[in-house]
């Protein structure tokens, strides 16, 4: 049986990323590729701009601008080979050993397809059969990708799904080094175990220098203004121990100028214990927000009222880069006075739908409902509702704050083996006068790593370090008390 493997370089690779190490990226990847068992030739998929990368020994393939499905289609034509492993040009720690084992099973079961679920992106492939391609429709768009059609509609082809151990999905790591924050988690692995690992050994390194994982925050919740004009029954904002304000325009750049200097891209979100629209400079930070090269986009938690039409004109200006999530926990109006303590249910329902009309980018907006006994009793009408208004909704899981508010979840989804905080490797939460919390659950600050005002990011970053490696080794802190808490494996983006 002849099995080819075929590399894809984009056309919107840059030149660093084809290196990592002190290694050539291609040639690398060929060499580990050309050492494994079953295949048969090595091709690069790539246009004439990275063909003097193409190491020796190996086939160059134009690709193309019709898309994935027409480029296997045209690559099995006139080959002629019936099976084929995709790899990514950007995987420095490929394993050929993964490679071989997968391919091994595909080699005994003959499926259409074979995929890995646990396996993170950049170790391996996904092994394509001529008889797959022969199947997807002719129509498939230049930008939907193979791998998106397959696992959408997995009922119509024959699929084997290969699992090797160990499992490290609860890391959200995808080794793929385009990434510059994967590449930097690679490049502490690297230098750290002296070596490229294996896949067998990745849990074990991470278990010993578990500070690779820890290299800023990608997520960085500010609490703008403490102010809201709600009552809502799962609120902590009664509990805090003192009254939050609003934060300076100063404080907010601050954060913004000190994130430069890890130059990797993060999300800002607007959320905290008040409403962000609430604030009268909202728009100027923004702005500022979105002027950074590496803020990669703003989440704002809005209750929606006053997302008006100023509000929907904004975001429709910014191209995607805003994602807004409106908290809307009814179906009517007598439930949301109950929930809310208000009375804007009309008013909000309308903002959201004039959002939903001008915001037409993907995943730009949601609706996001709390998982709650209030809740649960119009659930199904609530998804009727936004699914055919085609809003995407957010089920969310209640947050006690520990203990601060009562509890009204009607079932509880916490895993049974505790996993190390993902919260504490890559958030941070900013308080309205500059405090950086230990976590979110800090909701006053108490535990705080200091503030924005006199220390620098990098500063308060690396105080932030010790907390991780602890909970990472199962030392829980005790203040705040860590082992109350169930949002250690909830994540963000």
């Amino acid at each position: 049986m002849k099995i080819a493997a075929i590399v894809f370089i984009p056309r919107t690779a840059q030149k660093e990323d084809l290196h990592f190490a002190d290694f050539s990226l291609p040639d690398e990847i060929a060499r580990r590729l050309k050492a494994v068992p079953h295949i048969h030739e090595v091709f690069f998929a790539t246009d004439n701009e990275w063909a003097g990368m193409i190491p020796n020994g190996s086939t160059r393939i134009g690709v193309g601008t019709e898309g994935e499905v027409a480029f296997l289609k045209s690559f099995f034509s006139e080959t002629g080979f019936e099976h084929a492993i995709l790899i990514q040009y950007d995987s420095p720690f490929l394993d050929p050993d993964i490679v071989g084992e997968m391919l091994k099973l595909h080699t005994t079961y003959l499926p259409e397809y074979t995929y890995s679920e646990n396996v993170p992106s950049g170790f391996c492939g996904e092994i394509v059969s001529r008889v797959l391609l022969e199947s997807v429709p002719e129509n498939a768009g230049a930008e939907v990708s193979l791998s998106k059609i397959i696992k959408s509609n997995l009922h119509r082809f024959d699929v084997e799904i290969f699992y090797s151990h160990p499992d490290v999905r609860d890391r959200r790591i995808s080794f793929r080094s385009s990434n510059l924050r994967e590449r930097r988690i690679m490049e502490k692995i690297v230098k750290l175990h002296g070596a490229v690992p294996k896949y067998a050994e990745i849990v074990d390194v991470l278990k010993k220098f578990p500070e690779v994982l820890y290299i800023s925050p990608s997520y960085i919740e500010m609490e703008l203004t403490g102010r809201c004009n709600l009552d809502c029954i799962f609120c902590y904002r009664k509990t805090l121990s003192f009254e939050h304000g609003q934060m300076e325009v100063s404080v907010f750049r601050k954060v913004l100028e000190g994130m430069r200097e890890f130059s990797l891209p993060y999300y800002i979100c607007c959320g905290g214990s008040g409403e962000p629209l609430m604030h009268p400079q909202f728009y100027e930070m923004m702005d500022l927000a979105l002027a950074e090269k590496d803020v990669e986009g703003v989440v704002v938690e809005t209750n929606g009222i006053f997302a008006d039409a100023n509000f929907a004109q904004y975001v429709a200006g910014k191209r995607g880069r805003i994602r807004v999530i409106v908290n809307l926990n009814a179906v009517d109006g007598e439930m949301y006075r109950t929930i809310h303590g208000g009375d804007h249910y009309d008013t909000v329902v309308a903002n959201i739908e004039r959002l939903q009309g001008v915001i037409n980018e993907t995943n730009a907006l949601y609706v996001q409902i709390m998982k709650i006994n209030e809740t649960e009793k119009f659930l199904d009408a609530y998804y009727d509702m936004w699914e055919q208004k085609r809003v995407p909704i957010i089920l969310q899981k209640q947050n006690t704050y520990l203990g601060r508010i009562p509890d009204r979840r009607y079932s509880d989804l916490s895993p049974l083996e505790r996993i190390p905080c993902w919260h504490l490797q890559r958030d941070m939460y900013v308080l309205f006068d500059g405090t950086a919390c230990f976590c979110k659950q800090d909701v006053d600050g108490v535990s705080s790593l200091g503030n924005v005002k006199n220390s620098t990011m990098k500063e308060l970053v690396e105080r932030g370090k010790a907390h991780f490696i602890e909970d990472f080794k199962g030392n829980v802190s005790k203040k705040p008390d860590c082992s109350t808490c169930d949002e250690w494996y909830t994540f963000n983006l």
